[in-house]
Order: C-alpha cells, then sequence, then structure tokens
C-alpha cells in the first residue's frame, strides 16, 4: 500500500533491505524500554486519560446516557498515536474535537470498500486515472487528499515549532523528530549539507511515513478496544476482578489521583489486565487477514511445501493461527484465564502461534505503543466505572483485512464506581 502517490515507505517497501533501513530509523522510540522510561509518553498519557476521556465518560454517567465506544475508541487512539508522533501540542484530540473526528472518520471509513486497487495495484491505478478511467470513485481519490492534506498541516506545525516560529507547549514529538533527525543524518553521510530545511519530496516523504503510522495505530487499537469493553460488559465478574487488581497499583488510576501515573511497567505486569487484552487480541483480532510476505531469492520450503521460487507472493493470517484447537482449546471462546491458568510449556506454544501483530523483520513496529496505550485506556476505565451493554446488535466482526463490528457502533452505559 503507498500513500501520497506512489511514494514506498516502511509499510509498503517489498525489498528488505530499505524497509529493514527504514525500521531502524524507528525502532529505538517504539521499542518497551524507551515507552516505559519516557517521561513524554507518560505525561501524554496522563493528560489524554484524565484531561480528555475520563471526563467525557464522567460526564456520560452524570447524565445516565450511553455512550456509544466504538467512534470513542478511534477518537482515543488517534489521540494517542498522534501525540506520539507530532507531540501533545499538535495531536489531533479527537476525544474532544467531536465535529474533526467525525469529519476525518467520514474521510477515512469510506475508502474501505474501495481499497482493492489502490493497496494491490497502486500504480496501475493511477496510470489509469491519468488518462481518465477510475478503478475507484473520485471522491475516494477526494477523501485520500483530505486525509493527506490533515497529514501534511500536522507535519508542518510541527516543523514551525521545532524551528522556533511558533510556541511550542506539551510533550517532544517523538515520532517525527526521530524521523528527522534520522533523514538528516541520511542527507548529511551522502555528502555536504547544502541546506536546512526539507525539500519538498522530503516532506512527503516523512508525511507519507507518518500517515500510515496514523492509520495502523488508530485503527486497530480502536477496534481491540471495543471488544474488550464489549466482553467485559457481558461479564460483571470479571469486572470486579480486574477492579481489585488495578488497586495494587501505586498510585491508583483514579481520578482523585489525576496528577500523577502509576509506572509503565507497573500497568504493563498486572497478570489480569495482560491476559484480558491478550485474549481479545486472539479471539478478536483487529487485523485478521492474510498478511503478504515475498520467498526470498533461493528457493525456500514454506510450512512443509517444496522449495518455492524467489519473488512468490504468499502469505499467513492470524485468524487461523489463533483457531488452532492444539494450542488454544475452545479456540471461539473469550477466555483470558487460558493465559493464566497454564504452565509454561503451553503458554510459550501460545505465544508462538499468537499473531496479533505479525513476526519477523516484518512485525508491526509499534506493538509496544499499542499495548500500552490499551492497557492505560481499559486500566484508567474500570478503575473509575463499570460498563453494562445498551446495544450490541452489531458485534459480529466484518470478513474483511481489517475487522471491526458489523454494526459499527456499541452502545455503553458507565457507571461511576463510588
Amino acid at each position: 500500500m503507498t500513500s501520497f502517490g506512489i511514494m514506498e515507505n516502511m509499510f509498503s517497501t517489498k525489498e528488505n533491505k530499505p524497509h529493514a533501513a527504514r525500521k531502524r530509523m524507528l525502532s529505538n522510540v517504539f521499542s518497551k524500554s524507551f515507552l516505559q522510561s519516557s517521561k513524554d509518553a507518560l505525561e501524554m498519557t496522563r493528560m489524554i486519560l484524565f484531561d480528555r476521556l475520563l471526563p467525557t465518560l464522567d460526564s456520560s454517567a452524570v447524565k445516565d446516557s450511553p455512550v456509544e465506544v466504538y467512534e470513542l475508541n478511534y477518537g482515543t487512539t488517534m489521540d494517542f498515536v498522534s501525540s506520539y508522533l507530532f507531540g501533545l501540542s499538535n495531536d489531533a484530540n479527537f476525544i474532544l474535537d467531536v465535529e474533526m473526528r467525525k469529519k476525518f472518520l467520514g474521510w477515512y471509513w469510506g475508502r474501505v470498500d474501495h481499497s482493492f486497487w489502490i493497496q494491490e495495484l497502486p500504480r496501475l491505478t493511477q496510470i489509469f486515472r491519468r488518462i481518465g478511467i477510475n478503478l475507484v470513485p473520485k471522491w475516494v481519490h477526494a477523501a485520500n487528499a483530505e486525509i493527506e492534506a490533515w497529514l501534511l498541516e500536522k507535519c508542518k506545525a510541527v516543523e514551525q515549532s521545532i524551528n522556533g516560529a511558533s510556541e511550542h507547549h506539551g510533550t517532544h514529538p517523538i515520532v517525527y523528530g526521530q524521523l528527522r533527525d534520522s533523514f538528516k543524518k541520511t542527507r548529511t553521510e551522502s555528502g555536504p549539507a547544502e541546506k536546512t530545511d526539507f525539500s519538498a519530496q522530503e516532506e512527503t516523504l516523512i508525511a507519507s511515513e507518518l500517515l500510515d503510522h496514523v492509520g495502523a495505530g488508530m485503527d486497530t487499537s480502536g477496534i481491540t478496544l471495543t471488544y474488550i469493553y464489549w466482553e467485559m460488559s457481558r461479564n460483571p465478574e470479571l469486572q470486579a476482578r480486574l477492579r481489585k487488581e488495578l488497586l495494587s497499583l501505586s498510585p491508583t488510576l483514579e481520578t482523585r489521583n489525576r496528577s500523577t501515573l502509576p509506572s509503565a511497567r507497573s500497568v504493563d505486569a498486572l497478570p489480569l489486565l495482560h491476559a484480558i487484552v491478550m485474549e481479545t487480541l486472539r479471539r478478536h483480532g483487529a487485523i485478521p487477514g492474510s498478511q503478504p510476505r515475498i520467498t526470498p531469492s533461493t528457493p525456500t520450503p514454506v510450512a512443509g511445501s517444496p522449495p518455492l521460487p524467489g519473488g512468490v507472493r504468499i502469505s499467513a493470517q492470524a485468524y487461523s493461527l489463533h483457531r488452532n484447537e492444539q494450542v488454544f482449546p475452545e479456540p471461539e471462546a473469550w477466555r483470558p484465564e487460558r493465559w493464566l491458568d497454564t504452565d509454561t510449556s503451553q503458554k510459550e506454544k501460545m505465544l508462538r502461534w499468537f499473531w496479533a501483530f505479525g513476526s519477523g523483520p516484518r512485525m508491526c513496529v509499534g506493538s509496544n505503543l499499542a499495548m500500552h496505550e490499551v492497557k492505560y485506556v481499559t486500566a484508567a476505565v474500570y478503575s473509575n466505572f463499570t460498563t453494562s451493554i445498551v446495544d450490541d446488535s452489531g458485534m459480529h466482526q466484518v470478513d474483511s483485512y481489517t475487522a471491526g463490528p458489523e454494526g459499527e457502533e456499541l452502545l455503553l452505559k458507565f457507571s461511576r464506581i463510588q
């Protein structure tokens, strides 16, 4: 898949060496050790939880009005990923800016049914478009253009902030800053630096990279949170067990402790919370669809096949791996206990078959950020509220590469814990 025309980035590069080079630019800031020690990541998390999400839920609880959490979760995860990319002063703020959230998601979701040509044959799509043949509706291109323009504006705002052209507030633009510095280093290594400003091509290349981070980070974690809420809302006893575990944090994530968060390491180490997240990723994987790979130049057997020649597209999918009955008994059941009530050998086997984030060199670079935000959000919500279902009539997952609920909504009641 490409963004901003035919420009290739980490997500769309086929060859291993350029992909690895791009991934090395960013892997450090997405590592668990960096995330868990980053003051910026902790402050970003605190602000999003205590200044945006929890007050929004509390307002609905006071009014005794239901909350449509599917769209809100997309807003929440967008705020997390955009603040990590661009800093809090330039993030999306989609939890509070409902009008812009709806507009952006209208662009974003409207493209889904027309993604085949753009994803699989982007160059052919462009060639046909230039001669007046549209393989996808014109409004899809218009929606893509709106999203790209939004992203470019974010990049320009951050660049102005870094250069001192505008006042900076909030947290450091971690990913943008890392990518920016890496590009400048690459430019210096290739010859004398004659200028400090980025060219239009370099700006677009950075924006192309970050646009895919925005989409991937918002989509997958938004769906995951929705299914965590759904499963927890069907199980009040599990909510009580989780709250008991959450109260062991110091400080707790109750709103009275809004000035300080428990450490990322302590939240990550909670066994029941971890089991709930892992089982949701297994049973309700946001990306159950096939993940394409290209065989290496040397003929190589794959999963017991005869040696396959180089350049052959193959794929595997989390949906099938997560439903291996020999590894996950009763695979269609959502049972967090399977990650708790098991011996070391069985847990290792489950982890070998767990593929929510892929594996190997093409594994999701943002997996640690996803676990960070999903765990903190779940912990914060169930430290302060109980949830119950108002309407879950459309929760069956769609048969698609990215699989949200068919009804595209989940109505829940949030009740403040006294």
